[in-house]
Order: structure tokens, then sequence, then C-alpha cells
């Protein structure tokens, strides 16, 4: 940590320009305030354009500044190679922020090493756990086995061919957990079903922003005659997403309804598999805000606190019969209750 808070003037200098210009213009926060929390965002390197992870962490940064009665401002830092991490949330140390927001796995050993040299600062990281975190250090999870599971039944009830595909990020355990869900969920609605899937190998700076290898990926799986693609892994999954509508296929979405987020892709989604990104972000950071940080280290979204779920069916919604929409609200109600699984043991 030395090397990083011996920054020379001028990086501090080129500091504060960078987040005067890749930032955006700050939030003015109500006059009532007696007091203004400055939150910043770290991406990973699938920055907001990933539109979905990332994306929907900055939107939960922003309902939090627009609630008048939490008085924050804030700004996001796109990261664009994996040595940005720790440099990044530097920079709003070294303005004095309060509260710092990592975006991703790839980011957790970095942010466990900032929050613990910077003790009176709050770090929120969504998807990481840590065993034991420091008291200012808080992990952002979720069951994406259960969305996942949603999703699969779905798509289980609306093959044609009867194999379904997923094209996923890297084998870490957010992506792996989707890929359970969705395959145990289809396999649930149809037990005859055939799955394929893949997982993206470690890429570097590519790591979840490969959206040519995803697109070549589900292209192959219409060839072994699926006829739905899940793609889940930032903007290598934005690829599968693509070839479907390409390839006059369905899709499945990911993190958040990204009918919304990735209209690009409207031609071929029929659903979405969700996790409350944005819910969480502004759970967290109310937290900080209320004095009310979870002395856990640990805050978890499920289908018990509706921190999980599927989007709307939108433009497939008179496609998707109703015994499937009662078949997804029943299990997700089972899924809340416990009384349903979804495989995953990890």
């Amino acid at each position: 940590m030395a090397s990083i808070k011996g920054m020379s003037a001028l990086a501090a200098l080129l500091a504060t320009a960078l987040l005067g210009v890749a930032c955006g213009s700050p939030t003015t926060t109500g006059s009532s305030c007696s007091k203004t929390y400055n939150v910043g965002l770290v991406t990973d390197v699938g920055k907001l354009s990933d539109k979905s992870f990332n994306a929907n962490a900055w939107q939960g940064v922003q309902d939090a500044v627009n609630d008048s009665s939490l008085c924050v401002k804030a700004k996001v830092i796109e990261s664009n190679q994996p040595t940005d991490y720790q440099k990044n949330m530097q920079l709003f140390i070294d303005q004095k922020y309060d509260m710092v927001v990592t975006v991703g796995f790839l980011l957790g050993d970095d942010t466990l090493a900032v929050a613990k040299a910077n003790p009176t600062v709050k770090f929120a990281i969504v998807d990481y756990a840590y065993d034991k975190p420091p008291a200012n250090l808080t992990g952002l999870v979720f069951r994406e086995d259960q969305a996942g599971f949603l999703a699969g039944i779905v798509a289980g009830k609306m093959t044609k061919t009867g194999t379904i595909g997923g094209v996923y990020g890297l084998d870490i355990p957010p992506v792996h957990k989707y890929r359970v869900g969705y395959e145990n969920g289809a396999k649930y609605a149809n037990s005859a079903i055939k799955t394929l899937g893949v997982y993206q190998p470690p890429s570097g700076a590519k790591s979840f922003n490969d959206p040519d290898w995803g697109k070549q990926q589900a292209t192959a799986m219409f060839g072994q005659g699926a006829d739905i693609v899940f793609g889940a892994g930032g903007n290598t999954g934005n690829g599968a997403l693509l070839a479907a509508v390409q390839a006059n296929k369905l899709c499945v979405g990911v993190d958040v309804d990204q009918f919304v987020s990735y209209p690009d892709a409207d031609k071929c989604l029929v659903t979405s598999a969700e996790k409350h990104i944005a819910f969480s972000v502004k759970t967290a950071i109310t937290d900080m805000v209320k004095n009310t940080w979870p002395s856990s280290g640990l805050l978890t979204f499920d289908a018990t606190n509706a921190g999980v779920g599927i989007s709307a069916f939108h433009n497939y919604d008179s496609q998707v019969p109703a015994a499937v929409k009662t078949m997804v609200a029943d299990a997700l109600k089972k899924l809340a209750d416990g009384s349903l699984k979804t495989g995953y043991t990890g």
C-alpha cells in the first residue's frame, strides 16, 4: 500500500483531472443536509458499457444520490485493466470520500487490501464474501442460482428443440451459481432437456468483455441444436445475445432486465435472470449513512428479500403460456420458503 499512498504530486493532479472528466459532474444534494456523504464507485474491466453488472451497480449509487434523505454525492471511475483497481480506489481515498463501492469478484483482493489500509472509510463490494473482513468492509452477495433456476424454467418450457445453451463469464462463484441454477431449473421444467454451456477462460482485460468470443460460442451451440441461449458474462454474454438476434433464436439476459438496458438484444430476449444489484448497493450506502453498518460484514440478497428474480417477458409475454408463468411464481415462492432447492451446493 505504501506505493499507492506515495503518489507523486503530478500523479495526484492527473487523478483529479481523471475524476473531473471521466466521472461526470457531482450531484447536488439538498440544502437541508447537515452532512454530505461522498461515495465513489470503481468498476471492473467490464465498465459501465456492460449494460448490466457495472451499469446497475452505478444505478444503485445514483438511486442513493436521488434519495434526498441520504444526502449523497457520487462519482464513478471505470477500470481499464486489473492493475487499475487499487489505484482507482485510492483516488477516492485521497479526495476524502466516505465510502467506496467496488464491483465484482475480480476486485476482491484489492478491495480487502485498500479497506485494511483505510479503516475510517467504508467499503462495499458487489459479488464477494470474506471469511473475516475488517469492520469497514461489507460484501454484497446474491443467490444467483435462484435467479438462474427461474430463468431455466422458462427456457426449459420455451425450447422447441429440447436443447438450450449458456455462454458464461469466468468460472467464479457468482457465474457458477447462475449456470447450476439455470441448467437445474431447465431440468426441473423439462426432465428430457439437453444443456450446453461454456465458461470464458481467463482473458485479462477481455475477461467478461469479449463479445466476439461470446458470439462465436453461441453460434456453435445453435449449430448443435440449441434454440435458446443464456448470456451470463457481461459483454462476453452480450455477444451471445447478439448471436441469438442474428440467428433468430431466443435468449435470456443476466443481472438486470436487459430488455431495458440492452435494447440491441430485445428481439431475442424472453426474460433476464436478475439479481437486484441496484437495490443491494443502495442498501449498503443507506447502512453507511444511517450508521447501521452490518457487523457480519455480509449482506445476502435472495428470494426471501426480493434480492433476485426474473424480469418481465416484454415482447414475449403473449407467447409464454400461463402455466409457465404459474410454474415460475410457484417456484419463486418455494425457493423463498426453502421447500425447493436449486441444486447448488457450493
